[in-house]
């Protein structure tokens, strides 16, 4: 059978996303030949045959922190280094499949001339364009920003061949804007058990906390303000009287700063622990050394839609959950399988923390639930998926079953 070659195209770094990470391995376990396209961090190799995949780092960084204005030139400065180097290896072994991953959306006209050539191309929509740069912009230019947006998002949906989306609260958005259902795929980020073994799941917390064995929260992922961290900081402050063992980890990238001074102001400095992202792979040892996963997101038009990773993850891990109630975790999880709390109350989710630290049958039943939950997300499910995708999208698999059907249709005229 003649391998498939996919070609993947993402603006960060391989070892930190972990939707990329899951996707190429779905890959290579079919059988598929993958070369990826990505951000080069220091130190690292500018191409390496890791795991199966050829991955060619282009020599910038990821521009955490920039102003908008800057963050585009970041992108523009890759889309070019990204398209050369895609047309490069396509011309020398021609590609069958070429996924794009935003942000941006407009990166995927980097396949221009292997599109031209043959390929197929499938944009993978991780975040929706309008409402996060509704949220990215600022001031008199928002209004603008945000129509290039929504510009942008239907001139680059229309080039792909296909359009994959991390869920339906994306997808139901994109068929509402004109994207054809058919050429729609919901690829849920659910947890890949080869990172995350049930091995890893058994953990008993203390009977009674104290410092050396703390209640532990914990959040991992980017630190921006939309994702809410200030409100689980107050929400500590309120929390730590009757739970006095408290303590919220935050592994991640970002505006930390800003939550350090909040920390400090609050007199909560001493419970609040910073660390920086890591690999993918590591994340597992992040998500069992804790008691309960927050996502206190922003209850706005953006975050309303995410369907969190990490949620998945906690999930999987056996590991209960405090969240904001927005419409992306209610279609997710059961009112019962997980504490949802009013986005813009820290009291509301201080009760959550007290009332899950003062009932451990709680916390046991909710675990129960969720687990339950996500069977539906599985990433067995969510891989077989994908590798179907891709074998549909490929000319070879088509040629192959045409030349099956011939082969059947031959035989049977004998």
């Amino acid at each position: 059978m003649t391998s498939i070659h996919v070609g993947v195209i993402t603006f960060d770094w391989y070892a930190f996303d972990p939707r990329v990470s899951r996707l190429v391995a779905a890959a290579v376990d079919a059988g598929y030949e993958v070369d990826l396209i990505c951000l080069c961090q220091p130190r690292e190799k500018r191409f390496e045959l890791h795991n199966g995949v050829r991955i060619y780092r282009m020599p910038m960084s990821r521009g955490i922190g920039l102003s908008l204005p800057m963050t585009v030139l970041y992108w523009c400065c890759f889309l070019l280094l990204a398209a050369i180097t895609i047309t490069c290896l396509h011309l020398k072994h021609t590609y069958d499949v070429i996924q794009v991953h935003n942000m941006p959306d407009f990166l995927v006209f980097a396949t221009l001339f292997p599109k031209l050539l043959g390929a197929k191309i499938v944009l993978d929509v991780q975040d929706a364009s309008p409402e996060l740069m509704a949220e990215k912009a600022k001031g008199k230019l928002q209004k603008i920003v945000i129509l290039l947006a929504i510009w942008q998002e239907r001139l680059t949906t229309i080039f792909a061949d296909h359009v994959v989306t991390i869920g339906w609260t994306v997808e139901e958005l994109l068929l509402q804007r004109g994207v054809p259902k058919e050429k729609l795929t919901s690829i849920f980020n659910s947890a890949d058990p080869k990172i995350f073994p049930p091995s890893r799941r058994s953990f008993t917390p203390p009977a009674c906390p104290n410092e050396l064995m703390p209640f532990i929260l914990m959040y991992h992922g980017s630190v921006e303000e939309r994702q809410g961290l200030d409100t689980a900081i107050r929400a500590l402050a309120l929390a730590r009287p009757i739970v006095p063992e408290l303590r919220l980890d935050i592994k991640g990238f970002g505006e930390v700063f800003n939550l350090k001074q909040l920390a400090e102001e609050l007199g909560v400095s001493d419970s609040v622990v910073f660390s920086n992202r890591c690999p993918v792979g590591e994340v597992v040892d992040f998500v069992v050394h804790g008691d309960v996963g927050i996502m206190p997101y922003r209850g706005n038009g953006y975050m309303e839609l995410v369907l969190p990773t990490k949620a998945f993850e906690f999930a999987w891990m056996h590991r209960p959950m405090i969240a904001s109630d927005t419409r992306g975790i209610r279609s997710m999880f059961r009112p019962e399988s997980i504490a949802l709390c009013d986005a813009s109350k820290p009291e509301s989710f201080a009760a959550a923390i007290i009332d899950l630290y003062q009932h451990p049958e709680k916390r046991a039943l909710m675990v129960e639930k969720a687990a339950e939950d996500y069977m539906a997300f599985r990433w067995e499910i969510q891989a077989e998926q994908y590798q179907k995708l891709l074998a549909s999208l490929s000319y070879k698999r088509l040629r192959e079953h045409l030349q099956n059907v011939k082969g059947s249709y031959n035989h049977l005229q004998r």
